[in-house]
């Protein structure tokens, strides 16, 4: 879970529940007030492996269309001016806004992915090497043995490919 800097551009509320756990005083929904250009800190929430919404805090649903992702560069120093010489006058900024957002792949989508086609791909050549008389067996279940072999081939590379 990590929070990333976002810069606001422009002015909306936010609603959120204030739960008080005491039969007495019920819950309150209140609004946060953003403004524009507030810097915050939030967490990308994605939906169906696509950014979604930036959630503020853990309650606050701030929308991708009122938020650039805020993006630091490191001051090279052959364009810095700590000395008080400056070489150009348009030198690198150190802070630049972005709009576009980027899309990290889930994990989870990816491993599902790779069981499903290697489990079609395995029940597909156990498929053909009976058709073919390479495999010679009379169990029903061979078919279902192949596409069990190819899931976890599948699986099992895209967890190789994932950490080098």
């Amino acid at each position: 879970m990590a929070l990333k800097s976002y810069i606001l551009t422009a002015d909306f509320k936010s609603p959120y529940v204030v739960m008080t756990g005491n039969p007495r005083n019920p819950q309150k929904v209140m609004a946060k007030q953003f403004i524009k250009g507030e810097i915050v800190d939030c967490e990308l929430k994605h939906a169906n492996n696509k950014p979604a919404f930036l959630l503020f805090k853990g309650t606050c649903v701030i929308p991708l269309t009122h938020a650039k992702e805020l993006v630091a560069k490191d001051v090279k120093e052959e364009n810095s001016n700590a000395d008080g010489k400056s070489k150009d006058d348009s030198s690198e900024k150190s802070f630049e806004m972005e709009s576009k957002i980027s899309i990290s792949k889930n994990p989870k989508v990816q491993y599902l992915d790779a069981v499903v086609l290697g489990g079609l791909i395995g029940f597909g050549a156990t498929y053909m090497a009976q058709k073919k008389g390479w495999l010679v067996t009379m169990e029903k279940h061979a078919n279902f043995y192949g596409a069990g072999l190819g899931a976890a081939l599948g699986l099992y590379l895209v967890y190789r490919h994932k950490n080098k």
